[in-house]
């Protein structure tokens, strides 16, 4: 039976891409002293666009996410704290995640503009603010920036995203296509069985993919004297401060676009001499989908416009080879969809069900956006190619949602990202982001496109992409954001 979801209280963004609002700007913010940032956030907490309130009408919206850091400036005890996932708590600036997601080399911490270990001033939170245009952000950042001001809060770093033509990422690819939906009763059913997932998986108070409530953090009963906070599924004596809350990633990811495109096109003797666009072939080859949108799966020779939004496809039955879409692109490593679990049973139809299954405990809701103008404003890689690159900054704000930051953004990143060993592969990383540990140490990098009766190879594959920041955050619902600013 479907839970039903508090929608009311879940800050909308979790559930809302926001398609409408094309600028955003992401604030960090450092709590200079606790008891006016509190009262700033109680206050805050009545702006805040709900998942259950349309955003179809609305010009603006508002939201919020703290660093552990950041909560214990608020008043939690080292107590509480520990209740929150390790993930959270040790921060994504450590020796092992360093490892897991490929931060080394240009894109070591040591080097990043904000959430490395040369951070001056200490980051607490994130505002994210969206709005309709740039003239409506503009005065909704200055009215924001008046009321934090006068809570003694102080603005660290200010990021701006604005969505490129077409909903394309700064190399030229329809980005957002394949999102989870969050299971619950009364939703629309808009897209296939296999995508529909349980609420647990990002919200947590609620039952995950395994039938179990992801573990949430709490507090004594003691210290919620208002009782704004439910008690806590696991632990009914505690009460549930993570309750229609969930764990933000967020990332600040550099693209190099020329040097991304210049390497495709010294590579277009790899693409069969059929191929009408040999440069996009071989791109949109590591990428799983053609810039358009369209996945290989679906049309493996050519873009083909009624497929530009298609999600509903699997692997197992029509490409299990990787004769149309190669088993070690991108779109098929992050989501391997009905193709998990690679002839395990040798019943095709049973591993079908099982990797479906097995999927849904491995998803995350993105809400990135790119950052920086594009190289060319057609976004198409022959202006790309022709256009001088000035060095401007550009790349994509990468932000997802999960209650269990280590069993899916990590899991994703470790086993199936940076693993060049996926899929029966032997030294395949992810072509577009991967960057395993072996690089590191001057490694060959390849990627493997399969063919009858031969395949093809591209080796010594360089990096396109890699962080410049980033930082774990807990987004809370809107009583447990007035918890924090009761207390």
């Amino acid at each position: 039976m479907e839970e039903m979801v508090e929608k009311d209280d879940v800050q909308g963004i979790i559930f809302k891409g926001y398609a409408r609002l094309e600028w955003a700007s992401y604030i960090l913010l450092h709590f200079t002293e606790p008891a006016p940032a509190r009262k700033w956030i109680a206050d805050l907490s009545t702006r805040i666009l709900s998942a259950g309130t349309s955003s179809r009408d609305q010009s603006t919206a508002i939201h919020i996410a703290f660093t552990c850091p950041g909560l214990a400036k608020l008043g939690l005890s080292a107590e509480e704290l520990a209740t929150f996932p390790r993930e959270f708590t040790e921060g994504m600036v450590t020796e092992h995640r360093q490892r897991i997601l490929g931060d080394c080399n240009e894109g070591e911490p040591a080097r990043w503009i904000w959430g490395g270990p040369n951070d001056t001033i200490e980051i607490h939170a994130m505002l994210l603010v969206y709005a309709l245009d740039n003239a409506t952000m503009v005065e909704l950042y200055f009215s924001e920036k008046i009321l934090w001001e006068q809570a003694g809060i102080q603005s660290v770093h200010v990021m701006e995203a604005h969505f490129l033509p077409d909903g394309k990422e700064h190399f030229g690819f329809r980005d957002g296509i394949s999102q989870p939906e969050i299971k619950f009763a009364g939703r629309d059913e808009s897209s296939h069985e296999a995508n529909h997932i349980n609420p647990g998986e990002f919200l947590f108070g609620y039952k995950n993919e395994y039938e179990k409530y992801t573990y949430s953090p709490n507090i004594s009963p003691e210290n919620d004297p208002q009782n704004l906070l439910p008690p806590d599924k696991n632990f009914p004596q505690m009460k549930d401060l993570g309750r229609n809350g969930s764990m933000m990633v967020f990332r600040q990811l550099h693209q190099q676009v020329q040097a991304f495109w210049q390497f495709m096109q010294a590579h277009t003797d790899q693409a069969p001499s059929s191929i009408k666009n040999p440069l996009e072939y071989v791109a949109s080859k590591m990428m799983g989908r053609w810039p358009n949108g369209a996945p290989l799966t679906k049309c493996p020779v050519e873009p083909l416009s009624e497929f530009e939004d298609c999600n509903d496809f699997g692997y197992a039955q029509k490409d299990f080879d990787g004769f149309s879409c190669p088993v070690g692109a991108h779109i098929r490593r992050v989501n391997p969809r009905d193709n998990f679990l690679r002839d395990s049973t040798g019943n095709p139809e049973k591993d079908i069900k099982k990797s479906q299954v097995f999927m849904k405990r491995f998803r995350v809701i993105r809400r990135g956006r790119p950052y920086g103008p594009p190289l060319a404003k057609s976004m198409l890689p022959q202006d790309i190619l022709k256009t001088e690159d000035s060095g401007e900054d550009r790349g994509i704000f990468f932000m997802c949602f999960n209650s269990n930051i280590g069993r899916q953004f990590e899991l994703i990143h470790q086993t199936w990202i940076n693993n060049p060993k996926l899929a029966e592969l032997y030294e395949d990383p992810d072509p577009i982001v991967g960057f395993p540990e072996m690089m590191e140490n001057g490694a060959v990098s390849s990627f493997t496109m399969q063919a009858y009766p031969v395949r093809r190879k591209i080796e010594n594959i360089p990096r396109f992409v890699w962080a410049r920041g980033g930082g774990y955050f807990f987004m809370p619902g809107i009583k447990a954001l007035q918890y924090l600013g009761s207390r």
